[in-house]
């Protein structure tokens, strides 16, 4: 019998977080945000200060109260504690004094006016002169701000230069809301994804597998079904999710649960599992494996993806072959080098993708393919699978060239495993 592996990851949420290397949603939201503002803006806040000749500029924004430095450029001897990442209370700065038009959005000399001269950060920063405008994005939020400050009184600052900042912060308030925007996209996107982790809206379906030479039944697909509100497809989740950096965690969620129906299913027969070849070397699913009897368990590597180091593949998962774990390749025929594909990854079995099977019987340029491919698997001693058999035709071609196993609706749908265990039965 099965054994789930405990040892190193409890649970489908330990696995999520061990994954992402997070500890909370906060935290990664955290990284996003963070992540998002790239070299452009850096650049943008050099070239401010440098062309308005001040001691510093830097770009802010206003979170959870406080007014958090993003980027910053100092003059090479200036010596001051503000740096990237400081943080001060919104109402402790020039900044949210000014976004609150309490103060003007140019002070020449900080020591003239009443609210300065007598605010903290005033001394504690050493701000002779200040000019700084807010950052706003399309929506009128406010993000935060654009600021310039010296130690020195500037009575050179003028209008001029402020329209300057002005439209600086119009271009920084453009790139940062697409960047956020993106990363609000993935964010929402993580959170539907760990939706369905948590409330267990993932169940695996099993398609049968029919040996055509012993005329039974020997093993069946795993594939997932998601129980979501609207109904999306399963490629629909796992594209969502790969765009959005969570593709490993929703695909070892996915094997994992399967893995876990092991046990109630007939010693008699195997499952596959369908993998990326990225995630496939991943040490949680190697951690995962472990324990796994792998003598019944078939990998499913697609060929769709890349695989840019065959050897290092090979080698990351011989163990588990010589542990009995059969691999194959999925899709065959619908990617790219299919034949280098199959050659170098030296799989057990070639599953024909859909497309090649489709109208087969009526199609001689899929027949040849389809022919060349079952003579390669005969050479290599490996087994061909038609996958999408819909029609008695596409069968009887099949069985004609000499594959050896079949799956589609045409033998049976996919389904949970109480029924497909009954269709067995029957």
């Amino acid at each position: 019998m099965f054994e789930k592996n405990t040892a190193k990851i409890n649970n489908s949420v330990d696995l999520m977080k061990a994954i992402l290397g997070v500890q909370d949603q906060s935290t990664m939201e955290e990284e996003l945000l963070t992540n998002s503002f790239n070299n452009d803006l850096e650049h943008l806040v050099q070239t401010i200060r440098q062309h308005l000749g001040m001691d510093v500029a830097f770009l802010s924004r206003f979170h959870n109260g406080d007014r958090e430095i993003l980027h910053i450029d100092k003059k090479d001897v200036f010596n001051n504690p503000l740096d990237k990442g400081h943080k001060d209370k919104n109402e402790e700065t020039y900044c949210q004094l000014i976004a609150d038009e309490k103060l003007p959005k140019i002070i020449p000399d900080t020591s003239e006016n009443e609210i300065t001269k007598a605010l903290a950060v005033t001394k504690k920063l050493n701000i002779g002169s200040y000019v700084g405008v807010p950052i706003y994005f399309s929506d009128d939020s406010l993000y935060g701000t654009l600021c310039c400050f010296s130690e020195q009184p500037d009575e050179s600052l003028t209008n001029k230069d402020l329209s300057i900042l002005t439209l600086f912060a119009k271009f920084a308030a453009r790139n940062i809301e697409k960047e956020f925007n993106v990363s609000k996209s993935q964010q929402d996107a993580r959170d539907d994804i760990f939706e369905i982790i948590r409330n267990k809206q993932l169940s695996i379906v099993f398609q049968p597998i029919y040996d055509l030479k012993t005329k039974s039944i020997t093993g069946f697909e795993c594939l997932s079904r998601f129980q979501t509100k609207p109904y999306y497809s399963p490629d629909y989740w796992f594209n969502k999710a790969n765009a959005s950096g969570v593709g490993e965690v929703l695909e070892l969620f996915a094997i994992e649960e399967a893995i876990n129906l092991l046990s109630a299913i007939p010693e008699q027969y195997y499952i596959t599992l369908n993998v990326s070849p990225k995630h496939l070397t991943s040490s949680y699913l190697q951690a995962m494996l472990d324990k796994a009897p792998l003598h019944r368990i078939v990998m499913e590597v697609t060929e769709r993806e890349s695989i840019p180091d065959y050897k290092a593949f090979r080698n990351s998962i011989q163990s588990f072959r010589e542990r009995g774990m059969r691999l194959a390749v999925d899709d065959a025929g619908a990617g790219f080098a299919s034949f280098q594909h199959i050659l170098e990854l030296q799989a057990d079995i070639i599953k024909l993708d859909r497309s090649l099977i489709a109208n087969l019987n009526s199609d001689q340029r899929k027949r040849a393919l389809v022919a060349a491919l079952i003579g390669f698997a005969k050479e290599t001693k490996s087994k061909v699978l038609g996958e999408g058999v819909e029609t008695l035709a596409e069968l009887e071609v099949l069985q004609e060239l000499g594959a050896q196993k079949i799956q589609g609706y045409f033998f049976c749908h996919p389904l949970p495993l109480k029924d497909a265990l009954a269709f067995c039965e029957a």
